[in-house]
């Protein structure tokens, strides 16, 4: 890849953010706690919430690198100074690996996973049934009557 590439990609990024598919401004909220919380954590960067929906990442020289806003489910980099590659690449790694993760946590998605065309069958199967013993139990509950 050439250099002209890349930064202009960077270029793109900085310019038009990075689109994160988040439904709601809850939803956004609890995005960027867990990304304060990953730079908590996971780097040597001090964050500190700025708002709801804004974060600021500080250096060790105690110096503001850049804000993090996610506003309209795009994640947006206001850099402060040049030097905030590293912090850029620390986001893309958060998204990278703590995207999906985060999303099903806040929404409660629950995996399901079918190994088969097999499988699919037996999961309509078993509805199906469930569904017919409940429709003739119902009948039994009003014969005491």
């Amino acid at each position: 890849m050439s250099d002209d590439f890349i930064s202009l990609s960077i270029k793109k990024i900085l310019e038009s953010g990075i689109k994160l598919f988040l439904d709601s401004p809850e939803e956004e909220e609890h995005y960027i706690m867990k990304l304060f919380e990953y730079f908590e954590v996971e780097t040597e960067f001090t964050p500190y919430l700025r708002s709801p929906n804004s974060l600021e990442i500080e250096g060790s020289d105690m110096q503001l690198l850049v804000e993090i806003v996610v506003t309209e489910s795009t994640l947006f980099f206001i850099p402060y100074t040049s030097d905030m590659f590293n912090v850029f690449t620390e986001v893309l790694k958060f998204i990278a690996n703590h995207h999906e993760t985060t999303l099903r946590e806040f929404r409660g998605i629950e995996e399901i996973k079918i190994q088969s065309i097999k499988d699919v069958n037996k999961i309509d199967e078993e509805t199906e049934k469930n569904t017919k013993e409940e429709e003739s139990s119902s009948d039994d509950d009003y014969e005491w009557i």
